[in-house]
């Protein structure tokens, strides 16, 4: 079951780049939607941001509230969390998330360059949350957009507070940060601990081509419109599930299986069902 593959899907579309799909339905049911029929077409995570009823950040869990119960009254994808968010935010505000039925969340431990700015995670705020996740037994998904985030995440494991198997998210493509090569795709998947999972987010365009690579390489791969809404260059996708779609028939024709919601949770080594 090892061998199997998580497809991740990210249909939380940054607000400035919504605007260029039409008729895109932000709100809980438009997004719950959009999750069921990927995991319908193959993905067994969904990683979630907290957005209010127009797809906006916010703090208040009412609407992601919402969007849950929709997801889970109609498939049992894995629901993921995010506690990304601009510098201006309090860890607390960032992680609201973590108060929500999920079972995983977005762990970031460390700071980057990100386009004209910085992204920061300071470590008293990745303290928090990594403290937050093990109280509320919630599963980290360790975001690494450079090498060093590897060892200030282990960190905690050496302290018992992330529990192995550990699941890495390798983000490759951003601008000021690991560009996206398969060199640095494999300096990355080497430099984990043996047994750990890890996943391809590719910025910038490169998504299938290092999703098609990771699932060469024994890694799981992550699609959606919060990465990438383009199917190919000029043509917008006409969903995630069409992007889940497209993973799923790739890995079939390399001979992997994808991983159902339930096989995903024993291969994490999570609970069956919340």
């Amino acid at each position: 079951m090892e061998d199997k593959l998580l497809i991740t899907v990210a249909p939380s579309i940054p607000p400035q780049a919504a605007a260029s799909i039409p008729g895109l339905d932000l709100s809980p049911d438009g997004i719950a939607d959009e999750v069921v029929r990927a995991c319908n077409a193959g993905a067994s995570i969904a990683h979630l941001h907290v957005w209010d009823e127009t797809g906006q950040p916010t703090a208040d869990l009412t609407s992601f509230h919402r969007t849950i119960e929709r997801i889970r009254n109609r498939c049992d994808i894995i629901i993921e969390g995010s506690t990304g968010g601009t510098h201006d935010l309090s860890a607390q505000e960032r992680s609201v998330s973590l108060a929500a039925d999920i079972e995983l969340a977005s762990l970031n431990p460390g700071s980057v360059n990100y386009g004209d700015g910085v992204y920061i995670n300071s470590p008293e705020d990745i303290d928090y949350w990594v403290l937050e996740m093990h109280r509320k037994q919630i599963k980290p998904d360790i975001a690494i957009f450079e090498p060093g985030m590897i060892a200030n995440s282990m960190r905690y494991a050496e302290e018992k507070l992330i529990q192995p198997p550990f699941l890495f998210t390798f983000v490759l493509g951003l601008q000021g940060a690991i560009p996206a090569s398969p060199q640095n795709l494999f300096f990355l998947s080497e430099s984990i601990p043996k047994g750990s999972f890890w996943c391809v987010c590719g910025q910038g365009g490169s998504d299938l081509r290092l999703s098609a690579l990771a699932m060469n390489m024994g890694g799981n791969v992550r699609t959606g419109f919060e990465d990438n809404p383009y199917y190919r260059p000029g043509e917008l996708a006409t969903s995630n599930a069409q992007l889940v779609e497209r993973l799923a028939r790739l890995a079939r024709e390399v001979g992997k299986d994808v991983a159902s919601p339930g096989e995903a949770r024993h291969m994490l080594q999570m609970k069956e069902n919340r």
